[in-house]
């Protein structure tokens, strides 16, 4: 009877499952003590083994072998670049230095030294460097040439430097900076190509060569003339030419007749100092501040503006209302420059007004008239004093008490009259005025309880308008004589313009033509500037200037023209118009009012006495 599982010993059941071909792979924990036996092998027999799986690359060699890569790339690179690299030809291997002073005085010369380095492995040649100077400096070898400077520097070998040296004057306004460009061109041997390297090199104008100060009353009244006298003065080293003082005044302020915001100065000299003034009148309101800018520096030929400022004075000014205010008017014209006609009588109007909160004492008024044109012996008063000597009327207490004294607010006017010389008298002149000066004076307690001598001056400029004349007359041509209905007969039309005093500018003459005359053809001049209009039948001369004193002295501008008349029976026993009321339109160059003259309609009938001739048609 074979054992059963119960008799068999632990070591044998242990031996049957460790040969078996498909053994358990659970762990038997032994009952024996002794070596520990495996928790799972394999079967035994003639089974296929199981094939191994392949190893797994870890990242971290991965990421180490990338590296590696990129090191022996690096290094190979960085080998090329040290065998052949090094022999490689830029701009950047260029260096351009200049040696010069940065902070400088405008007009000052300095050395201007420019030195270029190759720091190429090759020489370099073909060299040339520009310098492109502002145009305002000034380059001392070469003064009178464009401030452009270029020069060659030669080859430059490698690691070699070229300089070059220019002395320059800058001129530049206060804290102006000014860059200077500088170009440096160069080639290589075996190549075509031009390099070029570009650099800048700045400079501070650190003060001017020229001081400036202007000088005016700080509290004007309105109307009352001021003047500005401006000084200048060199601190340069050398000579400035072409040196002048611009204006910049405010609104209101209207320079005097002549003046200009422009004043040339010329040359100064090392140390010279010069003055110029700048004379008009201010309008505003009471207690307005107005601001005055004057500007030194040089100018290119007439140019209206400075083509270096150098430096700039600021005056303030302060617009006060007169204590003893006056006004004048001509003719009923308050305006700063009335026009009157030559051979005209003239009235004039001084009124004066207390403009302080007290009295004030004493009150006088003087109006001194001048200028070639006034006939002094026309001049009267009325409630004041003419003094013939120096042709003045005198209002005073004397003349008017009202004048004794003036309480707040009180005004008082004074009347007078005078007359011109006719245009005739005065042809000759250019440009007459008559200057009326009205100073006003008086005596007021000041707040120290200390009289104070007050007033205000006024000055007007009478202006004298040309005399523009047109004159028209006609003079036969051809045909019946005297003209005989419906036959034609020719005649010319002459327009002449005299002028007395002033320029008369667009001067334009027109006139028509009546249906039953024809415009035949322009005689004088022939430019053009005499014309007929079909569709209104007017002849228009566009006699455009005409200069004073023509007629006067030297002939007078004149205009000619040829018409055909074609009476009808109607007309018989007529002196029938050629041409109906001419009239001369212009505008006076110097008071610049419109001008406008006429003359009678030109007819058949002769101006001038010829023997056995009448122009009544027939």
């Amino acid at each position: 009877m074979p054992p059963t599982q119960d008799d068999l010993s632990t070591l044998e059941r242990l031996r049957q499952r460790l040969y078996a071909p498909t053994a358990p792979a659970t762990s038997i924990t032994p009952e024996l003590h002794g070596t520990p036996v495996p928790q799972s092998l394999e079967g035994w027999g003639d089974e296929t083994p199981q094939t191994p799986k392949k190893p797994r690359i870890s990242f971290a060699a991965l990421f180490l072998g990338i590296a590696g890569i990129f090191f022996l790339l690096a290094l190979a690179a960085a080998a090329y670049f040290l065998m052949f690299g090094g022999r490689a030809v830029s701009t950047d291997r260029i260096s351009i230095t200049v040696d010069a002073d940065t902070d400088i005085a405008s007009g000052d010369e300095i050395p201007f030294i420019v030195t270029v380095e190759n720091k190429n492995p090759v020489t370099i040649t073909a060299t040339s460097l520009k310098i492109d100077f502002p145009d305002t400096a000034r380059l001392s070898e070469k003064p009178d040439s464009p401030p452009f400077y270029e020069d060659t520097l030669g080859d430059i070998e490698s690691g070699g430097t070229g300089t070059r040296s220019v002395r320059v004057t800058l001129f530049g306004s206060e804290n102006e900076r000014i860059t200077i460009p500088l170009r440096f061109e160069y080639r290589i041997e075996g190549s075509n190509a031009t390099f070029v390297k570009e650099a800048e090199y700045d400079v501070l104008v650190s003060s001017s060569p020229v001081s400036i100060r202007a000088e005016a009353l700080s509290e004007i009244s309105v109307g009352q003339p001021v003047t500005f006298a401006v000084t200048v003065r060199s601190s340069a080293r050398e000579p400035l030419e072409n040196v002048a003082v611009l204006a910049q005044y405010p609104f209101g302020f209207t320079l005097a007749r002549g003046q200009s915001a422009m004043i040339p100065v010329g040359t100064l000299a090392p140390g010279e100092e010069k003055t110029v003034n700048f004379a008009g009148t201010l309008s505003g309101e009471d207690s307005e501040e107005r601001v005055f800018r004057f500007t030194v520096g040089t100018r290119t030929g007439d140019a209206s503006t400075l083509a270096i400022p150098y430096s700039t004075a600021i005056t303030p000014v302060t617009i006060a209302k007169p204590f003893l205010g006056a006004s004048l008017s001509i003719n009923r014209d308050t305006g700063t420059a009335p026009v009157i006609e030559a051979g005209s009588s003239v009235q004039g109007v001084v009124t004066w007004i207390n403009t302080l909160g007290a009295p004030i004492l004493d009150g006088q008024v003087e109006v001194k008239l001048s200028g070639s044109v006034l006939e002094p012996s026309s001049v009267s008063a009325y409630g004041g004093y003419y003094r013939s000597a120096d042709s003045t009327l005198i209002f005073s207490r004397e003349t008017s008490a009202d004048l004794a004294q003036l309480a707040p607010g009180e005004t008082g006017n004074g009347t007078f009259t005078f007359r011109t010389k006719s245009a005739q008298e005065i042809a000759s002149l250019r440009n007459p005025t008559v200057v009326a000066t009205v100073a006003v004076a008086g005596r007021r307690v000041g707040e120290s309880n200390v009289p104070e001598r007050i007033g205000d001056v006024v000055t007007r400029t009478i202006k004298v308008g040309t005399d523009l004349k047109l004159a028209a007359r006609s003079s036969y041509s051809a045909g019946p004589r005297p003209p005989v209905a419906n036959q034609e007969t020719r005649y010319v039309i002459t327009l002449s313009l005299t002028n007395t005093v002033n320029s008369v500018a667009d001067a334009v003459v027109s006139g028509t033509l009546p249906s039953y005359v024809t415009y035949a053809r322009a005689i004088t001049p022939a430019d053009g500037t005499l014309a007929f209009n079909e569709t209104t039948r007017a002849v228009t001369w566009r006699a455009g200037e005409v200069a004073a004193g023509q007629g006067y002295g030297s002939p007078a501008r004149t205009a000619s023209f040829e018409v055909v008349l074609l009476p009808s029976t109607a007309q018989r026993g007529t002196s029938p118009v050629l041409m109906s009321t001419p009239t001369v339109t212009g505008v006076d160059r110097f008071t610049q009012k419109q001008l406008s003259n006429s003359h009678a309609s030109v007819s058949t009938q002769p101006q001038d006495a010829t023997a056995g001739f009448t122009g009544v048609v027939q």
